[in-house]
């Protein structure tokens, strides 16, 4: 197959990444990470919580032109979440919603106009919306899923760099991972199930690199959406866990949030008063989940 061949069947499969969003400097790092399939294939953003209209726009956007399939790349942290599941039936995977719809936080005006929900006041809340039902967007290209980043290898290898950059003896070092999480008890237990996996690949590397592995590695949720018990549960976890590594040596604190600038700031202002290391370096900027994207699309094309 020649190039120009290659270059033909590439635009013909259009790439879907959905992400959280936030500031210009979040929504830049993913972006940034995107550019080898950008150079590759038609590439659309849909930021937001499986946002009906970002999702619309950007399908719209990329069956513009001629496409084959569309490839979802959710960059996410974990699959267990009613964002994904929302998007999966958003895009025709799912016949019905499996959740409450999530919030809508932006484009609510043009979620009003597009969305074909009949909506009135008492669905307005603190600026949001609150739809009792979606519509699926209208696609009439073939769409296909891909994992989230659950406890791909990359993100354990970008985790131990954050750990070992804050190291000096692992052996008498606690380390806290500590991400967003949901706020059902199913998806809490997956999405920590997937964390003590990251974890157990960690120590497993530092064995491999001839390391002493961590004194100990916890995975845990703060469940900052949750509602205020729930929440507060969390809270009170993590800084027990702090205290208790502080006991008998030094703990490191590591936030799994994808890219700088969001809610990871928080895990540290919950932590006042207790001693830890931190740096708050996220995921992002790291080339190996630039990787993951690429690997991600190429997996299934």
């Amino acid at each position: 197959m020649s190039a120009s061949q290659k270059r033909t069947d590439d635009s013909s499969i259009g790439i879907l990444i959905m992400a959280h969003g936030g500031g210009t400097t979040w929504n830049k790092m993913v972006k940034d990470a995107a550019k080898p399939l950008i150079k590759k294939h038609p590439v659309e953003f849909a930021w937001g919580m499986a946002n009906f209209v970002s999702i619309q726009k950007a399908v719209q956007n990329l069956e513009a032109g001629k496409l084959d399939r569309i490839v979802v790349v959710p960059l996410f942290i974990s699959k267990h979440s009613p964002i994904l599941r929302q998007a999966e039936y958003l895009l025709g995977l799912r016949d019905e919603l499996a959740d409450q719809p999530m919030p809508v936080m932006h484009y609510t005006e043009e979620f009003m106009e597009m969305s074909g929900v009949d909506l009135d006041e008492s669905h307005k809340m603190h600026n949001m919306l609150f739809p009792p039902t979606l519509n699926q967007v209208e696609l009439n290209t073939p769409v296909q899923f891909t994992d989230a980043l659950d406890d791909h290898p990359a993100v354990a290898g970008i985790l131990r760099d954050r750990m070992l950059a804050l190291s000096e003896d692992p052996a008498n070092e606690t380390v806290v991972l500590a991400a967003h999480g949901p706020n059902g008890e199913n998806d809490n237990t997956g999405w920590v199930k997937n964390m003590e996996s990251l974890a157990a690949q960690v120590q497993e590397l530092q064995k491999q690199d001839g390391k002493k592995p961590f004194k100990n590695i916890n995975a845990l949720t703060v469940r900052d959406d949750a509602p205020k018990d729930i929440h507060e549960q969390a809270r009170q976890h993590l800084r027990a866990i702090v205290r208790q590594g502080n006991i008998s040596g030094d703990v490191i604190v590591i936030p799994v949030f994808l890219s700088p600038g969001g809610r990871e700031k928080s895990i540290a202002q919950r932590l006042e008063g207790l001693d830890f290391k931190w740096s708050g370096k996220t995921l992002l900027p790291d080339s190996r989940l630039t990787d993951f994207l690429v690997g991600s699309v190429e997996k299934v094309i």
